[in-house]
């Protein structure tokens, strides 16, 4: 059976959104609590017992300063996460019904950021209820930042779902890396921080500069241009190019692992 790829990818969007944030109050729920409850426990133990400072960001709190990249890595994280197993679970769609298979993993991608820009959305009003001055303008620069960051996304999205078809343990393989990447991004803390030579390392994560972009845009009213906002959206395109290639050859595989 031959279905419209447009209509078809509007169908899996739905329903990821409706399995797994609507259809349940928990599930629904979760997608607010989940970040609420971590983001509550990092700032105690960073305000409280370690006693953070935040030396490039004077005026800023840690809570504000911590939200603002939070929530997009929790998009970004938890989208490649959902997406690693997106053909191994719709096994019975291959070859049965003929559509791109890399709409299942995009699909699922675009799920999840839908969701969590919608709660990103809640999380700046509350912040600025709360006192915290969002220069909202920046929110037009901020929007870019957040495309480039679901198209890199979807490149890793991309990748490692048609490699689990393959190599089973990328389910259990994800998880530990995803967490280690997150602490060597600079969610938690700043980069101004660190000793030069790891300050330097880690502007090679591309991630690096995706928060720091988010921060200077919402929060520090900071829009000067740099060669990084040239290089890592072309590096985030190129990744995604790259995974669409490799996920494309092999998709004529999927069906005698699966």
């Amino acid at each position: 059976m031959k279905v419209l790829p447009n209509n078809f990818f509007k169908q899996l969007v739905s329903r990821a959104i409706r399995t797994d944030y609507l259809e349940n109050l928990t599930g629904f729920a979760w997608l607010i609590l989940q970040p609420l409850m971590l983001l509550a426990v990092y700032a105690f133990v960073f305000t409280t017992i370690f006693k953070a400072r935040i030396p490039d960001a004077p005026g800023v709190s840690f809570v504000p300063y911590l939200a603002i990249a939070f929530w997009p890595w929790t998009a970004f994280s938890e989208s490649i996460l959902r997406s690693s197993n997106a053909i191994s679970v719709n096994a019975e769609l291959i070859g049965k019904v003929a559509f791109p298979g890399e709409l299942l993993p995009l699909s699922t991608v675009t799920a999840t950021f839908l969701m969590q820009m919608a709660g990103y959305i809640a999380v700046l009003l509350v912040l600025q209820l709360m006192g915290t001055d969002i220069h909202w303008l920046g929110l037009f620069a901020a929007i870019p930042v957040l495309i480039f960051l679901f198209i890199f996304a979807c490149g890793l999205a991309l990748f490692t779902s048609a490699l689990q078809v393959f190599v089973r343990d990328v389910s259990q393989i994800l998880p530990p890396l995803i967490t280690f990447w997150f602490f060597t991004t600079p969610i938690l803390y700043s980069s101004s921080l660190l000793p030069d030579h790891w300050a330097t390392l880690m502007k090679l994560n591309p991630m690096t500069w995706y928060v720091e972009r988010l921060r200077d845009f919402l929060l520090l009213g900071n829009y000067s241009l740099t060669i990084s906002d040239l290089l890592i959206p072309l590096f985030s395109m190129a990744v995604f190019w790259a995974s669409l290639v490799f996920f494309r050859r092999f998709s004529g595989h999927f069906e005698d692992f699966l």
